[in-house]
């Protein structure tokens, strides 16, 4: 475990630091402590150091990096939280997370969850890029109080009077030892600026997101969806949404299985494991044909993220390291006599990342040649053709309703084959490929009336207009009088329970578990039949280091290399050389890598393409050391 120095031991109380076995079902209430001269002091322990001259960057994961650095950061975040939520007029709580999501345990982050649960704008990011490299601590404070006293005023005239609405922030942290401290010096930072905080413990990612778009229902929260805050809030909405999806079966023998959950031994487990515990306490009713089993806990053994978890099992095609054996491990007599048979099978599994915002799905076998991966494309894919078809049916029933646009996002790391399947299922002008990075994604699924995005990665969700919300209270009209039609009331019924099932705000591992899994369960599909919707081209990725990232430059959806101008024509000459290739290169966004992705009709193929690129990146872009050998590479 990485120790960092001066915990500020005092500080430990603030927050709820118990062993990270169970949940907060609500927060822990941090009323303000509204002190400049604290605030200074804060600034002054823990300041940028001024001999580094490294500048924090605020990317698409936020600020993440080694925790050793990080002290720093976590005060100005502080900082930047309250700005953020005092810039609003209408008193709307903004959060923060303290997560490194699939990095390994040495690393730690921070992301700002703005009104709505979404990530933070760009204007946000900008201010954040200022606080965390200003090396002046007199500068930062000074600046705050004027950002404090404009934002005060603005208010009172806003409202008419003197009073405003309280400062609120939400944070949460993952399980990473350092993750308490450092949160506490978000906290600290926070009430100091004046700001009541609202301590969530430890929860994923999109839990806490959940908090605040759910704190800011009012203004933000989408129809059909009820108002359920915290973090007992969000486990009896999916539940609630998880058999409400689950009970509009046409009453055929459902599949009975186990799905085994590798959650990389990280908070995600502890997630799962409250969910569980909500289904169990609601078993009246319609329940899940699904058996439902959290592996690779905190506890279990296995370090955070390592060789396992989503990251891990989409990039290396490969089964995770299943740490609680134990599972499904069988037991022999010394004669060979079974006695003790494997309680789980590995034929329906899925993956989570450390902070249960990405997930994969999968299936081990009894082989190893017997995987096979379904990542963040499989999803998108499965998802389309589960709303196009209820979709279809209502508008059949009900033509007078507005045609509702439903569209994909995806990456340049989006597999050739699952988007030639998309656009021949939903058209070509709906399927757009964005910028990497889930901001960019998420942004663009707003063209559509129902906008589907995922990564490859994992990390995806639904977003849905006004007009589709229009549309549904449209078709429910029409249904309550017209003769009954069995199906398209069905398909009304789906449509009605997605919003509430799905994470709007955003990706969400645990959300996509439970509405992947209701998907297969009314289709009866094993993972075999959802994988054999199309079938993928063989892809190899890989990185190179160079001396600075910054000379490369690429088009909008980074398809296409536009500096250094040598660069282009060299990778067009190589994918003309491979049947169905395809390759991109990208610079990393925090370090000082060149990304490559390959594919092509063969496994050898792809692997040619990548190496042979990866010459070309080293030759163009300024590579570090030896380069490399398509030889010895293969």
């Amino acid at each position: 475990m990485l120790a960092i120095a001066d915990p500020e031991p005092d500080s430990a109380p603030i927050l709820s630091l118990r062993q990270p076995v169970t949940m907060n079902a609500t927060p822990i209430r941090l009323d303000p402590q509204p002190s400049h001269a604290e605030l200074a002091r804060l600034c002054d322990k823990y300041p940028v150091s001024m001999e580094s001259e490294r500048t924090m960057e605020y990317g698409t994961a936020g600020f993440r990096y080694d925790a050793a650095v990080l002290p720093p950061v976590m005060v100005r975040v502080g900082i930047l939280a309250t700005l953020r939520a005092l810039e609003t007029a209408s008193g709307y709580h903004v959060g923060v997370m303290v997560t490194a999501s699939h990095n390994d345990e040495s690393y730690n982050g921070v992301k700002i969850a703005d009104p709505d649960g979404g990530m933070m704008n760009a204007q946000g990011e900008r201010l954040a890029v200022y606080l965390a490299n200003e090396r002046n601590t007199d500068a930062l404070v000074q600046y705050f109080v004027a950002q404090q006293a404009k934002y005060t005023t603005e208010k009172r005239i806003h409202s008419g009077n003197a009073a405003t609405e309280p400062v609120v922030v939400h944070v949460g942290r993952d399980t990473r030892s350092h993750s308490p401290f450092l949160t506490c010096l978000v906290v600290k930072a926070a009430r100091a600026c004046g700001a009541l905080v609202l301590d969530h413990g430890v929860v994923t990612t999109p839990m806490l997101h959940h908090a605040v778009l759910h704190a800011n229902h009012v203004k933000f929260l989408p129809k059909l969806i009820p108002h359920r805050p915290h973090v007992d809030g969000y486990q009896r909405l999916l539940i609630d949404s998880y058999r409400a999806l689950l009970a509009t079966t046409d009453n055929q023998a459902p599949l009975q299985r186990s799905l085994l959950v590798d959650c990389a031994c990280g908070v995600g487990y502890i997630g799962l494991e409250a969910l569980l515990q909500t289904l169990d306490q609601q078993s009246s009713g319609f329940g899940s044909s699904t058996t439902i089993v959290p592996t690779n806990g905190p506890d279990s053994g296995g370090p955070l993220n390592e060789s396992c978890g989503s990251e891990y099992v989409q990039k290396m095609i490969i089964p995770p390291t299943w740490y609680d054996a134990d599972l499904f491990t069988s037991a022999t007599t010394s004669e060979g006599r079974a006695i003790k048979p494997a309680s789980v099978d590995k034929s329906y599994c899925a993956a989570l990342d450390g902070d249960a915002d990405r997930i994969v799905f999968f299936s081990e076998g009894g082989h190893g040649s017997d995987f096979f991966l379904l990542d963040g494309d499989k999803i998108a894919c499965l998802l389309c053709d589960f709303v196009g078809n209820e979709l279809g049916i209502l508008q059949k029933a009900v033509p007078s309703i507005s045609f509702l646009s439903l569209g994909v996002v995806q990456t340049a790391y989006a597999n050739g084959a699952s988007t030639a399947y998309l656009e021949q299922k939903l058209g070509k002008a709906n399927v757009a490929i964005a910028k990497t990075g889930v901001k960019h994604v998420h942004a663009a699924a707003h063209q559509f009336d129902i906008g589907v995005y995922f990564e490859a990665n994992g990390h995806g969700t639904i977003v849905f207009g006004d007009r589709y919300y229009d549309a549904l209270n449209e078709a429910a009209a029409f249904l309550s009088t017209a003769v009954q039609d069995t199906v398209a009331t069905r398909a009304l019924r789906r449509l009605e329970t997605l919003p509430r099932l799905v994470n709007q705000a955003v990706g969400d591992a645990l959300s996509d578990l439970l509405l992947v899994d209701a998907i297969l369960t009314l289709r009866r599909w094993t993972l075999a039949e959802w994988n054999a919707m199309y079938q993928d081209l063989p892809s190899r990725q890989d990185k190179i280091r160079v001396q600075d990232r910054s000379i490369i430059q690429t088009n909008d959806n980074e398809t296409r290399c536009l500096a250094p101008a040598s660069v282009q024509p060299r990778l067009d000459e190589l994918v003309q050389q491979h049947p169905s290739g395809r390759c991109f290169i990208r610079p990393s966004g925090t370090e000082d890598v060149v990304r490559i992705y390959a594919e092509a009709a063969t496994r050898e193929a792809a692997d040619t393409l990548c190496q042979a690129a990866a010459r070309v990146v080293h030759d163009e872009c300024q590579g570090v050391g030896e380069p490399p050998s398509i030889q010895s590479r293969m």
